[in-house]
């Protein structure tokens, strides 16, 4: 069962967030939810701020009581393949929802940077950790397949410098008034 969790460098305190088309849990320990042996718990240790683990849409539902796991989000493609090729493809459905989580973690961290991983037991056994790049850099990785699954990437902001936190939540009340335009 996959698990997908960003973290939001440096972020202190809670904010509130539009309706996600999955699940969405936030909490400021940076605790992973793989169990027992988590890739990436010593990447956390190092670092400060909330940690976002994304979840199936069932696990939303206020009577769910089961294990919080991302696999619906992967794309039927990725899902179905008997050849594994541990390459990260999102279900079109969920992709505007990430994107718009993405953007405002991105928005929110005073560092401008999230850490978005991946970690699943039947991915690549070791552990890779890329070079930060840009948001649009990450999406354009994504959608010409080159994700990997058990994997860090640095994502960083690529249009403002980063903020002072009271300066970060004014811009994400922005962000959100842009959403609720769109009609989310």
């Amino acid at each position: 069962m996959p698990s997908i969790e960003l973290v939001c460098v440096g972020q202190v305190g809670r904010f509130e967030l539009p309706d996600f088309p999955f699940a969405l849990r936030a909490q400021p320990q940076l605790v992973s939810d793989r169990f027992p042996s988590p890739l990436f718990q010593v990447d956390f240790d190092r670092l400060q701020g909330w940690i976002y683990h994304l979840g199936n849409p069932q696990c939303k539902l206020p009577d769910y009581n089961g294990l919080f796991f991302a696999y619906d989000l992967l794309s039927r493609k990725n899902q179905d393949s008997s050849e594994w090729d541990c390459r990260l493809e999102f279900a079109p459905e969920f992709m505007p929802g990430i994107r718009d989580l993405l953007r405002i973690l991105l928005t929110v961290s005073p560092e401008g940077l999230v850490l978005f991983t991946t970690d699943w037991q039947f991915g690549p056994e070791q552990a890779e950790r890329f070079r930060a790049v840009p948001e649009e850099e990450f999406w354009r990785l994504h959608d010409s397949g080159k994700l990997r699954l058990n994997s860090l990437y640095p994502i960083r902001c690529e249009s403002e410098p980063p903020l002072h936190p009271t300066a970060a939540a004014h811009r994400l009340l922005k962000v959100h008034s842009s959403l609720g335009r769109r009609g989310r």
